[in-house]
């Protein structure tokens, strides 16, 4: 998969999108029935196409869509949760995310990395990369977690947040991925 996408948007892409990949609104996400209590002001959607449930903020509104992930944004436009899939997943998620920074530094020449480490996630191998970019008018913030078996799919959470807010816009990352769910 291509790397981080042109920089003329003000949240950064999921790493993972191709550029020129056409995008299509999201409306082919659906509500889900909750098995589990959602956080509150939160409402569950399924991704049947990427064979995904996750809580979303019930303010924040389907974005743009990809045929490997799907954008959730805030009412400002600042703030976004993608998420996202790759197939097959590769043997190392660090060294997956290790060859997609080096893409991002790139576009990006104000990228600086917070941390990159290897974790793991619901009993598979993830890791877990925080990083910060500087937009056209602001600085911003991204987490990203990405989990599979080498060979499966690999699928991805990450949010992307204007920095000065991060601490309010974290909890959103921590209740999609504590929510994620596959369908498929």
């Amino acid at each position: 998969m291509a790397a981080v996408a042109a920089t003329a948007a003000l949240v950064l892409p999921h790493p993972h999108t191709d550029k020129h990949a056409a995008t299509t609104p999201a409306s082919t996400a659906s509500p889900a029935p909750s098995t589990s209590p959602l956080p509150q002001g939160h409402h569950l959607v399924t991704d049947k196409a990427l064979g995904v449930a996750f809580p979303v903020p019930d303010c924040w509104t389907a974005g743009t869509r990809a045929t490997d992930e799907v954008t959730y944004k805030d009412s400002s436009g600042l703030a976004g949760v993608t998420i996202g899939t790759v197939d097959p997943a590769g043997a190392n998620p660090v060294a997956h995310f290790a060859d997609i920074e080096a893409n991002t530094k790139v576009n990006y020449p104000t990228y600086r990395r917070l941390r990159m480490q290897r974790t793991a996630f619901r009993g598979q191998p993830a890791a877990i990369w925080e990083f910060t970019f500087r937009g056209r008018a602001r600085a911003f913030r991204a987490i990203d977690l990405g989990y599979g078996r080498e060979g499966g799919r690999e699928y991805d959470v990450y949010l992307s947040a204007p920095d000065a807010t991060w601490a309010d816009y974290r909890p959103v990352f921590d209740n999609v991925r504590d929510g994620f769910r596959t369908t498929g």
